[in-house]
């Protein structure tokens, strides 16, 4: 009687299957002898969803955070105020004005309330940036004009963190949107740079540096997408040096910790693309 012969196609069939098997086996035995070990793997890749969804969260409610007030979690310490009658930050340029035709302006603009140079530097910056385009537009220099400006501020670990957000359309002209913000420690007195907050937060440069790198490239492939459809859309040139760690200027801390780094393409042209990255 002859043997059957078996095909090597299904003898090396058979040998992958029973090193799958074992491979299972050992796996299996690991973790019933070190259980920890699963718990920690499921901790750690929870915990990155979940970074990675509160971050979206955060960025998808950025709008929502205008609200014209100044969140004051601050424990301690206090700077000289310009008015002592009035909070470290309020609406000082407030307007409400439509004029049928010619413009809608909804303007709230804030002043910092702390007395030193590079504040008034600050308060400088809000005149001729937000306060100087409303007078213009109100004084009958721009017609068919929308114009909206709103604020938020926070202060906590005596950073006292100032965004503005500006709303334009003028005529034909596309839409824009300026985002400004303005950092600065109350009880050392001085400017706060992007530096400061990573150090608060124990962030290193190659992960920040990354995770900017991988959200604008993301939004990037987003534009040319929209572009290839025969829509209009802002193209982002990822070899500008903007997005270097340090080279960020336009950022702020909210009252939970949250950092955001905000690339508003508006506060230079005629767009209301804006990148938000958050840590």
């Amino acid at each position: 009687m002859s043997k059957v012969k078996m095909p090597k196609s299904q003898i090396i069939c058979f040998v992958l299957i029973i090193i799958v098997c074992i491979v299972a086996i050992m796996e299996a035995l690991y973790y019933v002898m070190n259980p920890t070990s699963l718990e920690k793997e499921n901790v750690a890749s929870n915990s990155i969803d979940n970074n990675t969804l509160a971050n979206t969260n955060l960025v998808d409610d950025f709008d929502n955070i205008f609200l014209n007030t100044l969140k004051n979690t601050n424990n301690s310490d206090a700077a000289e105020k310009i008015d002592s009658s009035k909070d470290y930050v309020y609406t000082d340029y407030e307007k409400k004005e439509v004029n049928s035709g010619n413009y809608d302006v909804d303007v709230n603009i804030p002043k910092i309330n702390i007395n030193s140079e590079e504040v008034k530097s600050y308060n400088d910056s809000i005149n001729q940036i937000f306060i100087r385009k409303a007078d213009s537009i109100l004084n009958g220099g721009a017609n068919k004009s929308i114009y909206s400006v709103d604020y938020e501020a926070y202060l906590n670990n005596n950073i006292l963190s100032v965004v503005i957000k500006a709303t334009i359309k003028e005529g034909d002209t596309p839409q824009r949107v300026i985002i400004q913000t303005y950092c600065y420690n109350i009880k050392d007195m001085k400017k706060v740079n992007f530096s400061d907050l990573m150090q608060l937060k124990n962030l290193d440069t190659n992960t920040v540096q990354e995770r900017i790198k991988k959200q604008v490239q993301g939004k990037q492939e987003e534009a040319k997408a929209l572009q290839q459809l025969g829509y209009s859309s802002y193209i982002r040139d990822l070899r500008s040096d903007r997005y270097d760690v340090e080279n960020i200027t336009n950022f702020f801390i909210d009252d939970n910790k949250n950092i955001y780094v905000i690339f508003a393409y508006g506060n230079n042209t005629n767009t209301d693309a804006t990148d938000i990255i958050t840590f």
